[in-house]
């Protein structure tokens, strides 16, 4: 509740940071409304280009320190020549986005609704956080006695993982998931599916069908 959490930190006249990069182009964010004074997100997520990102600063009185140094460009906040196609194509790409979000968010999640009603039939297995509050694209289930790792090797075909790629580095559970309940064990056995705008009906079912093959194959053991 980006709102509500920003009413906290302006009453005690902090800056809330708000890393966007999950929400922008998936869901409506407008900065007057939420309350947010500094935000960031990556052009990547929405079908953008690789390597260029956005960040939005409401008061120029707020003072950053820029990692890069040279010419002073973008107000001091980050030399160097601009990427001209990048901000471009981050541009156009997020008209389009926006464009086509409601369609996106009912096809989209309607495939990922489709994918966990069926991966659901494991016994024991059930699905990470809210089924309400969540982005229309993604989902983290947890599959009991099913090492997350194991089940990444032996599905040759998908794409998935058991965490952020921001953590794919680090061989330790979830911290979210720890956050949220879980243990060890669980974190360790949870999977998360990330669904986009080019997957079709055919990947998902081909998707359900070697997942529950090699679930229960590993269940077994």
């Amino acid at each position: 509740p980006i709102q509500q959490i920003s009413e906290l930190v302006h009453r005690r006249n902090s800056v809330l940071v708000c890393d966007a990069t999950q929400a922008v182009g998936r869901i409506p964010v407008d900065v007057d409304e939420l309350g947010i004074d500094i935000l960031c997100f990556s052009g990547h997520k929405f079908y953008g280009p690789k390597g260029v990102g956005c960040l939005y600063i409401r008061n120029q009185a707020v003072k950053l320190t820029p990692i890069l140094h040279g010419g002073g460009h973008e107000h001091s906040i980050r030399s160097g020549t601009l990427n001209v196609p990048g901000i471009i194509g981050l541009g156009r790409a997020g008209q389009i986005a926006f464009e086509e979000m409601d369609e996106d968010r009912k096809r989209i999640g309607k495939l990922r609704d489709y994918l966990e009603s069926n991966l659901l039939s494991i016994p024991g297995a059930k699905v990470n956080g809210t089924t309400y509050h969540r982005a229309y694209n993604v989902t983290n289930i947890l599959f009991p006695d099913v090492e997350a790792d194991i089940l990444i090797g032996k599905t040759k075909n998908i794409a998935f993982s058991n965490g952020s790629a921001c953590s794919s580095s680090v061989i330790e559970p979830s911290h979210v998931l720890k956050a949220m309940g879980l243990n060890d064990e669980e974190a360790f056995s949870s999977i998360r599916f990330s669904l986009g705008r080019f997957n079709t009906s055919e990947e998902i079912n081909q998707a359900i069908e070697e997942l529950l093959k090699s679930i229960h194959i590993l269940q077994s053991v």
